[in-house]
């Protein structure tokens, strides 16, 4: 044995003495760690180690769900449950609302043009078909009142910036679809080459139509009505121009503005709300 070695041999041998004992093999070590007998400890801590940390814990997560709950509890103080606490104005929406059609077909919803054969139904199924599913939710009457009467309007359920508990709103009913022959038996007039497109504004919450201040625009001049909503339509291009061909409007007037302020909010199911169709 060199010198070199009986030195490491005998510092080694120093070591095992101090120690008083061998160094443990790995599953000595883990069964040590898990329960030592001798220092009465398991998983590295004593019984009354673990009693003042799981004491301690509970505690902690105590006072964390209470302080989770009051924050909780004063945030939804502040909300209401009839309607958004920011609309309108206070949104990226605005205060005015945008326009819609239907059909506008899923499956191409980046393209408005309408394009069909009307000597060929299934050019033109796919948009009746988006018709029917539209205007279902137009057959339940519900929670809905008639409006036919000269003043009446939702504006009459509406107290405070919100519906009425037992409120009702104006009904919209497609009986001037069916006399236009806008309707499901004549496939929407897709079929006489004269499609019917619905048109419709964004419900915005609070929202009224406001007559025109100053002149009429000529384009409704003679079918606007105060208290409306009279839409005109027109191409794109020259060539729009030339294939859309003479609109006929139904009502004339446009959307009757006794739909509005919208109600779909509150105690009134949305289903059940109208903000018209022309």
């Amino acid at each position: 044995m060199t010198k070199d070695e009986a030195g490491k041999f005998s510092e080694q041998n120093n070591t095992l003495m101090a120690n008083g004992r061998t160094k443990p093999s790995g599953k000595a070590s883990l069964s040590t760690f898990i329960y030592n007998r001798r220092e009465g400890t398991f998983l590295g801590r004593t019984g009354k180690s673990w009693v003042q940390i799981v004491v301690f814990y509970i505690f902690f997560y105590l006072l964390l769900a209470a302080f989770w709950i009051a924050c909780l509890a004063i945030f939804l103080q502040t909300i209401d449950n009839s309607k958004p606490k920011y609309y309108g104005k206070d949104t990226i929406i605005g205060d005015n609302p945008g326009v819609g059609y239907q059909p506008w077909l899923k499956d191409h919803p980046e393209s408005t043009l309408i394009k069909f054969n009307s000597k060929n139904k299934s050019s033109y199924e796919d948009y009746v078909n988006t018709l029917n599913k539209y205007l279902e939710k137009y057959s339940i009457t519900n929670n809905t009142r008639d409006c036919s009467n000269s003043g009446d309007s939702n504006s009459q359920i509406i107290s405070d910036g919100r519906a009425n508990a037992s409120a009702e709103a104006c009904r919209f009913t497609l009986d001037l679809f069916d006399k236009a022959n806008c309707n499901k038996k004549d496939d929407y007039g897709f079929s006489k080459g004269t499609p019917c497109i619905i048109l419709s504004l964004n419900r915005l919450i609070g929202w009224t139509p406001e007559n025109y201040k100053g002149e009429v625009p000529e384009e409704v001049k003679g079918r606007y009505k105060p208290g409306s909503i009279a839409f005109y339509c027109n191409g794109t291009s020259q060539i729009d121009n030339e294939l859309i061909g003479s609109v006929e409007y139904i009502p004339e007037r446009g959307i009757d503005g006794k739909f509005y302020p919208l109600c779909c909010y509150g105690k009134l199911p949305p289903a059940n709300c109208s903000n018209g169709k022309v």
